[in-house]
């Protein structure tokens, strides 16, 4: 990401919607919008905080040259992990690239980790920043879902799957129905597109050998 003045909340390093939004090359709406979808990927406290009342008093208070803020009446500001999690489910070109950055920056920095000497001196301080980032790089890692190429090559397996089974145009909404409604089951997710991205393989194949 482009850099950005960061701002502290409790002392935590947050961004506003407008600062995720420059910083991925889109709008705030589509921050906002995106937030509305998947909410429920979202904790309070950890990846973000929506001030009100006394505390957005406080906060504008600090940011009077700031005229976005005039108006607000529940203002978001995201935490690091909340940001990397809009990087993950947006589709700007710039969301996609931060979020190849941190996947690559999640193995970098497990490989310094391990070849770091025990004899280094490193303050309890810098050690607990890096095992935190550490964690919620493998938390993201764990939890990302399929991106639109990954779901449309899911689609394409299932297609050619019906494709094989039957040449018979009315039988076959039938088990395109019957093998989301598996792969639902499988994964135990409301949706194929909520599938995670490490277990694409494993969905793949099932889907190639369904009905056999």
């Amino acid at each position: 990401m482009q850099q950005l003045q960061v701002l502290e909340h409790l002392d935590k390093r947050v961004l506003t919607t407008q600062q995720i939004a420059e910083a991925f090359g889109t709008k705030a709406k589509v921050i906002t919008r995106n937030f509305q979808r998947n909410n429920d990927h979202y904790e309070q406290g950890v990846h973000y905080f929506a001030l009100t009342g006394e505390s957005l008093k406080q906060f504008k208070g600090s940011r009077r040259d700031d005229v976005t803020l005039k108006f607000v009446s529940v203002l978001y500001l995201w935490t690091e992990q909340g940001a990397w999690l809009h990087a993950k489910s947006l589709n700007s070109d710039k969301a996609w690239q931060a979020y190849n950055m941190l996947i690559s920056s999640y193995y970098q920095i497990k490989e310094q980790l391990e070849e770091v000497p025990q004899t280094l001196a490193i303050s309890y301080k810098q050690f607990q920043q890096i095992e935190r980032r550490v964690e919620t790089l493998e938390q993201l890692v764990k939890n990302a879902t399929l991106h639109s190429g990954e779901q449309l090559r899911l689609r394409k397996a299932v297609g050619a799957r019906v494709c094989e089974l039957t040449e018979n145009q009315g039988a076959r909404q039938a088990l395109f129905r019957s093998i989301y409604a598996a792969l639902k089951e499988r994964y135990h997710v409301g949706s194929y597109r909520d599938i995670k991205q490490y277990q694409l393989q494993d969905a793949l194949r099932f889907v190639e050998k369904w009905g056999k």
